[in-house]
């Protein structure tokens, strides 16, 4: 999401590792610039903490609708979101909403033909908002669907 979000406001971004002792630190740079360092016993973890941190950093120094609206970027001909599921998960930690949650509302067929209906579900600071998604016959599909659905209402009611 850091490389994406920079790459769509024109920042160069870099991360850099060092090991010392036992420790793996991480530092991003954005056009040359340190934004944000982490270290860890793990390498990946490391890399992991910095590039939160300089997400955050710069959650302060772009516009949030240039943040929100590069998670939603990708849309098909059947006006669905691409990888709806993830975004709407970014969508919700950048507004710093608690994570969404999906359940199964209808699953029906037989074993070789199942299709699924799922419905999302986000608490906003002013309401809860639940979505149902489209039938698919698969469950990932169905949710995507749904997270799909649920990043329309939240743009055309805006809350992003």
């Amino acid at each position: 999401m850091l490389y994406e979000i920079c790459q769509k406001n024109g920042k160069k971004v870099d991360i850099e590792q060092q090991r010392n002792g036992a420790k793996s630190t991480a530092n991003v740079y954005v056009d040359g610039e340190l934004v944000a360092s982490a270290s860890s016993d793990q390498k990946d973890i490391a890399r992991l903490e910095a590039a939160k941190a300089a997400l955050h950093k710069l959650e302060r120094l772009l516009p949030a609708t240039t943040m929100i609206r590069d998670c939603y970027v990708g849309i098909d001909g059947t006006f669905e979101v691409e990888a709806a599921k993830q975004k709407l998960y970014a969508i919700c930690g950048i507004k710093k909403w608690p994570k969404p949650v999906y359940s199964i509302v209808k699953d029906e067929g037989t074993p070789q033909d199942k299709k699924f209906v799922t419905a999302v579900q986000i608490a906003t600071p002013s309401a809860t908002l639940q979505m149902s998604g489209d039938e698919k016959s698969r469950v990932k599909d169905a949710e995507n669907s749904a997270a799909s659905l649920m990043i329309r209402a939240l743009q055309q009611h805006k809350y992003v």
